[in-house]
C-alpha cells in the first residue's frame, strides 16, 4: 500500500485525468474562437481589398477614356459629341464656346460615369483663331 499513498488514490488520478481533459477542451475552444475571429477579419480585409481593386480598375479605365476624349476635343473642339457610350461607361462632354475678337476659346468638361456614378471629371480648353480655318 505504500505505492498507493505515494501517488495518491485511484480516484484522485481519475479526477486529474478528467481535469486535464477538460482543460484541453477549453484551450481548444479558445484557440478555435481566436481562429474564427481572425478568419472573419481576414475575409473582411480581402473583400474590401477586392472592392478597392475593382474601383481602381474602373478609375484607370475612366481616366484613359477621358484622356482620349480630351485628345478628340483638342483636335477639333466643334466636333465632339456631347454624350457617348464606351463599353460600360457613359462619357459626357459639355463644350462651351467663349468667343473673343480674335478667336474662340472652347472650354470642355469631360465626365466619365459608370452605373450613374461619376468616376472621373476632366476640364480642358482649346483656343482657335478666327483665321485658323482659312489656313487649312
Amino acid at each position: 500500500m505504500a505505492l498507493s499513498s505515494e501517488f495518491g488514490s485511484s480516484s484522485s488520478i481519475s479526477h486529474r485525468a478528467t481535469h486535464r481533459g477538460m482543460a484541453f477542451l477549453v484551450e481548444a475552444l479558445v484557440v478555435l474562437a481566436i481562429l474564427m475571429v481572425s478568419l472573419a477579419v481576414f475575409v473582411r480585409l480581402f473583400t474590401s481589398a477586392q472592392l478597392e481593386a475593382v474601383h481602381a480598375k474602373n478609375l484607370s479605365q475612366a481616366v484613359v477614356i477621358a484622356t482620349n476624349r480630351a485628345e478628340e476635343f483638342a483636335a477639333d473642339p466643334t466636333q465632339v459629341e456631347s454624350s457617348t457610350e464606351e463599353g460600360e461607361f457613359t462619357v459626357l462632354c459639355d463644350v462651351k464656346p467663349n468667343p473673343s475678337k480674335d478667336g474662340t476659346l472652347y472650354d470642355a468638361t469631360i465626365e466619365v460615369r459608370k452605373d450613374g456614378e461619376t468616376l472621373y471629371t476632366l476640364q480642358t480648353s482649346r483656343y482657335l483663331d478666327d483665321d485658323a480655318g482659312s489656313d487649312a
